[in-house]
């Protein structure tokens, strides 16, 4: 009997400990979203930097 289960005990424990603790998958999510906020922080000012151009006497006789 203690031969039948001790295959099953081992596969149990090698399948457990290749499970990424807490810590790592915390790292992994957090540096993912800062990755993710960048580029939508880049994305945002790049229109923003584009029309830094003072407006023209065309652009005002829209306005109004």
């Amino acid at each position: 009997m203690l031969r039948a289960c001790l295959p099953s005990v081992f596969l149990l424990a090698t399948a457990c400990a290749e499970q990424p603790d807490f810590d790592s998958r915390y790292e992994e999510a957090e540096q993912s979203i800062a990755e993710k906020a960048e580029a939508m922080d880049a994305e945002l000012a790049a229109p923003a930097e584009a029309n830094t151009d003072p407006p023209s006497s065309a652009d005002e006789d829209k306005i109004n």
